[in-house]
C-alpha cells in the first residue's frame, strides 16, 4: 500500500511540474483574407472555429491564451505554424480573438498554457460570436453613486409674528467713479500657447494604398549587422524601394530591412530583406513559409556579410 502511494505521489508531482510551464508574448490573430486558406496542418482556416499557430505545440494541442491586461482567456488548438515576428509567441483566429477581445487592440501580451491534446474541432457559433461582439462594444456605463443622501422634506414651522419698527429715512450715497482700465507693456505682448504635440493618427500604407506623390512617415534605424535574413527584392530606384514595402506590408510583413548598397556604376542598389532571424535554420523556415503562405520568393543571407 505505501509502494502505491508513493507511485501515485510521484505521478501527481510529475502532473503539476508538466502543466507549470507558460509562456509569456504577444498574441496576434489572423486577417480575414486567410479565410479558407491552407494551414501547415493542411487543414483550411476558419475564422468560426478556435484555433491557433504556433511554433513548438505539436498539431492538436489545446492551448489556453490568456490576456495579462483584462484577464480574458480562450481555449484553443493548434493547427498552424507561426507567427514569424519577434516577440509574438501565438497567432489566434477571429472567433478565439473576439473572445478575449482583441480584435480592436491587433495584439496584446498573453500566457500561454498547454492544456492538451484534441482532434476535433473547436468552435464558435455566429450567434455567439455576435453576442459577444455586441456585449464589448455596447457594455453600458456604470451608474454614478449618490453623493449625498436624499432627505424627505420637512414642513418649515411658522414664524411668529414681530413688532413692526419705525420706517428708517433712506440713506443717499454717491456712487464712485470707476476707473479706466490702464494697459501695461505686458498686455500689449500676446502670450504664446504652450507647446503640444499635434494630434496625427497613422495608417499602415498597403500595396492598392501606395501612391507616388504623397505625406509619409519614415523612421530610419540602424540595427546591428548579426543574424540571417530572407532577401525578396533588388532594386535600383528608390521610388520602387517605397512600392515594395507597401506590398509586403499588405501581406502583413513588419519585419523589413532595407540594405542600402553601392552598384557597380556608382548607384545605389536597395536590397530588401526581411529579419532578422538568430539563425540560419530559422531564416529557411521563414523562407519556405513566405514561399507557401505569401507567394514571397527569396533566399537566405548574413547579415553581417553586408557592405
Amino acid at each position: 500500500m505505501s509502494n502505491y502511494f508513493k507511485h501515485f505521489s510521484i505521478v501527481f508531482l510529475f502532473f503539476l511540474v508538466g502543466n507549470t510551464h507558460a509562456q509569456i508574448g504577444i498574441a496576434s490573430y489572423y486577417s480575414d483574407k486567410f479565410q479558407g486558406a491552407k494551414t501547415a496542418s493542411g487543414e483550411l482556416y476558419d475564422k468560426n472555429k478556435l484555433t491557433a499557430a504556433h511554433n513548438e505545440f505539436p498539431f492538436g494541442t489545446v492551448i489556453r491564451v490568456t490576456r495579462l491586461d483584462n484577464n480574458k482567456s480562450v481555449e484553443v488548438r493548434v493547427n498552424d505554424r507561426g507567427p514569424y515576428y519577434k516577440g509574438r509567441i501565438v497567432d489566434i483566429s477571429r472567433a478565439a480573438a473576439e473572445r478575449i477581445g482583441l480584435i480592436t487592440d491587433g495584439t496584446a501580451e498573453v500566457r500561454v498554457e498547454k492544456i492538451g491534446v484534441s482532434s476535433g474541432d473547436i468552435s464558435i457559433s455566429e450567434e455567439d460570436a455576435f453576442t459577444e461582439r455586441e456585449t464589448e462594444r455596447f457594455t453600458p456605463p456604470p451608474v454614478p453613486e449618490v453623493s449625498e443622501p436624499v432627505s424627505r422634506p420637512q414642513t418649515k414651522p411658522t414664524p411668529k409674528p414681530t413688532p413692526k419698527a419705525a420706517p428708517k429715512k433712506p440713506v443717499t450715497t454717491t456712487p464712485k467713479t470707476a476707473k479706466a482700465p490702464t494697459s501695461t507693456k505686458k498686455d500689449q505682448v500676446p502670450s504664446w500657447p504652450k507647446k503640444k504635440d499635434v494630434p496625427t493618427s497613422y495608417e499602415v500604407v498597403k500595396g492598392g494604398d501606395y501612391k507616388t506623390f504623397d505625406l509619409y512617415k519614415v523612421q530610419v534605424l540602424r540595427p546591428k549587422k548579426e543574424g540571417y535574413g530572407v532577401q525578396v527584392a533588388s532594386l535600383t530606384i528608390y521610388e520602387n524601394v517605397l512600392k515594395q514595402v507597401a506590398e509586403l506590408q499588405e501581406k502583413w510583413f513588419d519585419n523589413i530591412l532595407i540594405s542600402v548598397e553601392e552598384g557597380a556604376s556608382g548607384k545605389a542598389t536597395y536590397k530588401i530583406i526581411l529579419g532578422p532571424f538568430p539563425d540560419r535554420e530559422t531564416a529557411d523556415s521563414y523562407k519556405k513559409n513566405a514561399k507557401s503562405r505569401y507567394k514571397v520568393d527569396g533566399f537566405v543571407v548574413d547579415l553581417s556579410s553586408l557592405q
